[in-house]
C-alpha cells in the first residue's frame, strides 16, 4: 500500500500489521487482504478513501455492537463525514438518541460484524493519511 506521510510529503510502501481490535483479530494478513481489495487500482489517497468507503458500504453489516467511552452502543449506519476529506462517521444509538461519531472513536466488540476486516483496514490506513 502506498501511503503519503503528511509530515514530510514522502510516499512510501508499507505493510501494516497492527490492528484496531487488539487481540480480537489474530490474522493481520486478512486485514492486509481487505485493504488490498478496497484499494485495488487506487493511485492516490482520494481514490483509496473512495475505495474503502465503497467497500464498507457493500460489506459492513449493521447494526453491530461497539464501545464508546466505555459504554456499549449500537452502530446502526455509516456516513461520509461532513467536515473531513478522509473521514468516516458512524451513527450510533445511545440512550434513545442517534449520534454521529468519528469511526476512530469506536471500539468494536464481539460478535464482530460482517465487513469488520475492511473497517479495520480503513482505520489502519486512516492513521497515516
Amino acid at each position: 500500500l502506498r501511503i503519503r506521510n503528511p509530515h514530510h510529503g514522502k510516499t512510501t510502501e508499507q505493510k501494516i500489521h497492527t490492528n484496531s481490535y487488539g487481540s480480537m483479530l489474530s490474522h493481520p494478513e486478512a486485514i492486509d487482504e481487505a485493504r488490498e481489495n478496497a484499494c485495488v487500482d487506487a493511485y492516490n489517497e482520494y481514490e483509496q478513501h473512495t475505495g474503502f468507503m465503497t467497500a464498507m458500504e457493500e460489506e459492513l453489516s449493521f447494526p453491530f455492537s461497539a464501545k464508546v467511552l466505555g459504554d456499549v452502543v449500537s452502530v446502526v449506519a455509516m456516513e461520509w463525514p461532513e467536515d473531513s476529506e478522509f473521514g468516516l462517521d458512524l451513527v450510533i444509538e445511545r440512550n434513545g438518541g442517534k449520534h454521529r461519531i468519528d469511526a476512530r472513536s469506536v471500539e468494536i466488540v464481539k460478535p464482530l460484524p460482517d465487513g469488520h476486516l475492511t473497517l479495520a483496514a480503513y482505520l489502519q490506513w486512516r492513521r497515516f493519511v
